[in-house]
């Protein structure tokens, strides 16, 4: 499992997107920002309401194959709500001895995720729990030169703004 680590907007996510171009796969993005229950990841069981499936469950629904590349992003940003530890689920979806046989407990049907291709993002290594590290490589991706940003937002961003808001080429001088 290779993990893109970097600041914001060096992307890192678009780089996951282009890996699964090139290997013509699906690409499925899922957040995981602020998920603190592990019930998030394998899924509720049908007992609670509001039940429903976990997030790669739900990726794997949305992409409609079972080879997709599936980036877990901001992996740095898991939390623990004392009762279940989201990790731990991470840990049963990646490790290769367990995934060929993952069960989602909303569907409560084993699914082989060893076809799944899993990348993750963060912003940085130490808020990842080291188990989870354990299973990732990791690669650095640096930010970005002031006189990068200039570049890209001369010849990008600030063109495609002065277009969406109609105004001429003229109208912004830097």
């Amino acid at each position: 499992i290779l993990c893109l680590v970097g600041p914001p907007g060096v992307g890192k996510t678009s780089l996951g997107a282009a890996v699964a171009s090139a290997l013509g796969r699906p690409f499925e993005r899922v957040a995981l920002g602020g998920v603190s229950d592990a019930a998030d990841v394998r899924g509720h069981r049908r007992t609670y309401v509001g039940a429903m499936p976990g997030l790669v469950a739900q990726a794997l629904r949305r992409c409609g194959v079972a080879n997709p590349v599936i980036m877990l992003d901001e992996i740095d940003k898991i939390g623990q709500n004392g009762r279940s530890d989201p990790a731990s689920a991470l840990l049963e979806v990646l490790d290769p001895a367990q995934n060929a046989r993952f069960v989602d407990h909303f569907l409560n049907v084993p699914f082989d995720l060893s076809r799944t291709l899993f990348m993750a993002t963060a912003n940085m290594v130490d808020s990842i729990p080291p188990p989870l590290l354990d299973r990732m490589e990791t690669l650095s991706l640096e930010g970005y030169a002031h006189d990068d940003k200039v570049h890209i937002a001369q010849l990008h961003l600030l063109p495609r703004q002065l277009r969406r808001n109609g105004l001429p080429a003229h109208a912004l001088e830097l």
